[in-house]
């Protein structure tokens, strides 16, 4: 207010009795008054230079330092009242809520940091399994074709035994060894291939049934990171009760789960239950 007052005095002497304007230049104008100011405060811009007597026009110069007169008095006021913005160590209210607003978006990032970093820990594990699925593998598939070799030789000399017939016994007992190292065979990859299907994952289809916007399934199948998203494939009768659903990738095996709703944790209700180390219980998906 003090700013602005002075700005409009600048060029004018100011009567705070009558609240009228009188030009420097001698004419007098009766108008409404313009200038709410105390006699206290032209008192000041008086003393400041705000008008001269003379009738000489301040300059730029001297207008600055009038208004840097009157932001000193003012920071002067608000230090003796306690309300100084600029004072070290006390901060305005606005600076404490942006200091707690900064705050709260450091704990979610760090949490959401922490659940990216388990996360990521674990398709790291994933990966090292999977290449060692592979290697296994490839390992397995270099005996097969080594076997398939020693077999191929031992039909050739088991067909020219039977051709020729030079010693039936003979014939007899390389084809009993063939049908021994195909049947050895034949259980070798039996086994690795019921090893590998351990290692697939199976679609297991998974429903939660009631009122939310948001539902995952989350388990220690990740480490309870980030789970499966189900959607809202459909809406029932009553418009509000939803059905989400998905078909979750899972390997096979035991699992404890619980469903996320809306930022709860809710169980399943068709499902088994047990408690794990922790006192918590969880719902229990099995995975054939």
């Amino acid at each position: 207010m003090m700013q602005a007052c002075n700005t409009r005095c600048l060029q004018s002497r100011v009567d705070p009795q009558a609240g009228y304007i009188q030009r420097l230049t001698g004419q007098v104008r009766f108008l409404q008054p313009v200038c709410r100011a105390t006699p206290q405060t032209l008192a000041d811009a008086r003393s400041s230079g705000v008008a001269s007597t003379s009738g000489r026009s301040l300059s730029v110069k001297e207008k600055l330092e009038v208004l840097d007169k009157a932001k000193e008095r003012r920071l002067e006021a608000l230090t003796q009242d306690g309300l100084n913005p600029y004072k070290g160590g006390a901060p305005g209210i606005v600076d404490v809520r942006l200091y707690q607003s900064a705050v709260e978006s450091q704990k979610r990032m760090s949490a959401k940091l922490a659940e990216a970093n388990a996360h990521l820990n674990y398709v790291e594990r994933r990966i090292e399994e999977a290449n060692k699925d592979l290697q296994d593998a490839a390992a397995f598939l270099k005996k097969v074709a080594m076997e398939f070799g020693t077999t191929s030789r031992l039909v050739e000399s088991t067909a020219a035994a039977v051709r020729f017939g030079v010693d039936k016994e003979d014939a007899v007992a390389k084809l009993v060894k063939l049908c021994e190292r195909l049947e050895a065979l034949e259980a070798s990859v039996q086994a690795q291939r019921t090893s590998f299907s351990k290692r697939v994952p199976k679609r297991v289809p998974v429903a939660w049934v009631g009122v939310a916007s948001e539902v995952r399934l989350m388990g220690n199948f990740d480490g309870w990171t980030r789970g499966f998203e189900l959607s809202a494939a459909s809406i029932d009768s009553d418009g509000v009760i939803r059905t989400f659903e998905a078909d979750v990738p899972l390997l096979p095996g035991r699992y404890r789960v619980k469903f996320q709703v809306d930022g709860g944790w809710r169980l399943a209700s068709d499902w088994p239950t047990e408690n794990d180390e922790l006192g918590e219980t969880n719902s229990i998906l099995v995975v054939q």
